[in-house]
């Protein structure tokens, strides 16, 4: 197979949130990791075999939640399926940092093409120079860190959101929810983890259908954040965060290089 599996673990206290997980190698050492479109760096865990590297500088990342800064350490090989990179700058963890996953970023996934394939728990690396009328491709937006971000069809509003397989669960700026109250029913709370391991009560909502990609979605769970923060720190402010449980009502298609993106098909309720 030209790609990977991937592993879907469920959230011990949602559902309907999930983390997709998946083995890579750095150096001759194999480590599990989250896959991580919403994030821009690679990041792994301060352990004996990373400590052994040099730290090149220190990196900055913001999570939905909370800042973090990490060291910048080049390894000497990191795969993930068919991909591989030499000498790749990725980001470590500080020594002792706990309930943090590894990360795989857009720094090793925005060369590539790929298949989701939530239905069969796999991605594939394609190229679909020849077959690219097969699909209905929209464009795709990178901002400066890569992160991929699609428009979010309501009613009478058109929302920006980020393509995350980091993010277990669909995540709408509050600020968003706020100027639009009729597309979202507060329905309880719960307890959230951002990408920095920090923790936070959120408030859930019931989003109304929408359409992505022309096909329609119906009405399903969401947690409102303020986004404020984040927002304040990348190129192109995001109203939404699509995570695990939108993500996984359907296959899809990204052409990162390229820069188009597409629905594959939508899948059966589960």
């Amino acid at each position: 197979m030209n790609g990977f599996k991937f592993l879907i673990k469920p959230d011990e206290y949602d559902r309907e949130a999930a983390e997709v997980l998946v083995d890579g190698i750095i150096g001759n050492k194999l480590y599990k990791f989250l896959l991580d479109t919403g994030a821009a760096k690679t990041t792994i865990q301060y352990d004996d075999y990373t400590s052994k590297f040099e730290s090149k500088k220190k990196n900055v990342s913001s999570g939905v939640f909370a800042r973090s800064s990490d060291d910048l350490i080049s390894v000497p090989l990191i795969k993930l399926g068919p991909i591989s990179k030499k000498n790749l700058l990725i980001a470590r963890m500080p020594k002792n940092t706990r309930e943090v996953r590894n990360l795989i970023g857009m720094d090793l996934l925005k060369d590539y093409c790929f298949q989701f394939l939530f239905d069969e728990n796999k991605v594939l690396v394609k190229n679909i120079k020849r077959s690219q009328n097969k699909y209905n491709l929209q464009n795709l937006f990178l901002d400066e860190k890569f992160h991929p971000y699609i428009d979010i069809k309501f009613v009478n509003q058109i929302a920006k959101a980020v393509w995350d397989t980091g993010a277990g669960i669909t995540i709408v700026d509050m600020n968003f929810i706020n100027k639009h109250p009729t597309l979202f029913q507060e329905m309880g709370k719960s307890i959230g983890t951002d990408s920095t391991g920090a923790k936070m009560e959120t408030p859930i909502f019931i989003m109304v259908a929408i359409k992505i990609g022309g096909r329609e979605f119906t009405p399903h769970k969401v947690v409102g954040v303020d986004l404020s923060n984040v927002n304040s720190t990348i190129e192109l402010p995001m109203d939404i965060i699509l995570g695990y449980n939108t993500l996984s009502k359907a296959n899809w298609l990204f052409d990162f290089p390229r820069r188009k993106w597409a629905i594959l098909k939508l899948l059966p309720k589960k």
